[in-house]
């Protein structure tokens, strides 16, 4: 079976590390991984130069095992947390590992019978070119005819699985119900607004820019759609829910939460699908007190969605075939929407994650490696 090389690649702020035991890559030779490992800390640095491009050799393919070539890397926020020395979930990568994420793969060969050569699978390679895993490791196969592969990094993914999730076991909209959308601009926010809207729910869109403004109400015609950064933020708020919140959908920030707490109506519910660490409240004053009273006294209903919350209430969730079913046939019909932003090169996946740090993206912020 021909195979691909794999070649040595440089980018400003990355360094280039061959480790005494991997002899340069050859184009008659079988793959060598190509990956990018965290050399330091970002308190030392950017998040662009915290990476070391290393080259090393593949171990050799046993039984119930597949060879993959990366094509399509997912960056993913919470990349940016386990970059730190004591990460806010725990999860902290260490120095010389690769960063962890879903990737789109191509299985190259396969000593696994559920598996052939050719096809394209959801696996977890994270940021490398190539990986030999067991076969049982594998997410679940792809087949575009249903979505293209890279949904499957997005809203036919993880994060469309917490949306659907949010929007089924904890959101339950109704006709008239007023949605408040934090990070609307996001995979999760535009996948639950547009389920909650196929429902009836009225939707006001938040996010960090005029142009993503502009672009949520003209693609995904939600009713309103407000700037965070704007001057007059808080009374654009309250003036898009003139009878309340009914459901409130946190994203990263937090940044909306203290306008949003007076609004919510009573039986409103808060799933939270992600809060950076410390962001909740400004540290100046402890509101703990008064959200705990505010859940008491309205019944809010509070539930966290993140990836962890997931995989342990859903362990087959990228399988789930009501899942798989519902969203495959929205996509299928074109009538679920989603936006990717697409960076080529794995070199560039540092300044990808660098991005998405500042907001600079829409939608998924995939790279594309092969």
């Amino acid at each position: 079976m021909e195979q691909e090389p794999v070649t040595p690649t440089t980018c400003p702020g990355v360094r280039t590390h061959a480790p005494a035991d991997a002899p340069a890559p050859a184009r008659d030779a079988a793959p060598f991984n190509t990956r990018l490992v965290l050399a330091h800390r970002p308190s030392e640095r950017g998040i662009a130069d915290c990476f070391r491009l290393e080259h090393a050799a593949l171990p050799a393919l046993r039984d119930g095992q597949l060879l993959l070539r990366t094509e399509q890397i997912s960056i993913d926020i919470c990349a940016a947390g386990r970059m730190q020395a004591f990460a806010p979930d725990g999860d902290t990568l260490g120095l010389g590992e690769v960063m962890p994420c879903s990737t789109v793969s191509r299985v190259l060969a396969s000593r696994h019978v559920g598996f052939k050569e050719g096809d394209q699978v959801l696996a977890h390679s994270g940021w490398q070119t190539h990986e030999v895993v067991d076969g049982i490791d594998i997410r679940r196969k792809l087949h575009p005819g249903v979505a293209p592969a890279g949904t499957a990094l997005g809203v036919y993914g993880l994060y469309g699985f917490i949306g659907w999730s949010a929007v089924r076991e904890v959101c339950a909209p109704r006709p008239g119900d007023t949605m408040v959308l934090a990070a609307a601009a996001g995979p999760i926010g535009t996948t639950a607004g547009q389920l909650a809207q196929r429902q009836g729910a009225r939707i006001v869109a938040v996010t960090s820019s005029e142009a993503k403004c502009r672009h949520l109400r003209e693609k995904y015609g939600f009713a309103v759609a407000l700037d965070r950064h704007a001057p007059d933020f808080v009374a654009q708020l309250q003036a898009a829910c003139p009878d309340g919140i009914d459901i409130f959908l946190e994203g990263v920030h937090g940044h909306c939460i203290d306008t949003v707490m007076p609004l919510l109506n009573d039986g409103a519910r808060l799933p939270l699908c992600g809060i950076m660490e410390g962001e909740l409240w400004p540290m100046a004053a402890d509101r703990l007190p008064a959200f705990f009273n505010a859940i008491l006294m309205r019944r809010l209903v509070v539930r966290s969605f993140t990836h962890r919350d997931i995989i342990r209430l859903h362990p087959q969730y990228l399988v789930d075939p009501a899942f798989l079913s519902e969203m495959g046939a929205l996509l299928r019909g074109g009538q679920l929407g989603w936006d990717e932003q697409i960076v080529d090169g794995l070199e560039q996946a540092p300044l990808a994650l660098e991005k998405l740090a500042c907001g600079d993206n829409l939608g998924k912020l995939i790279v594309r490696v092969a």
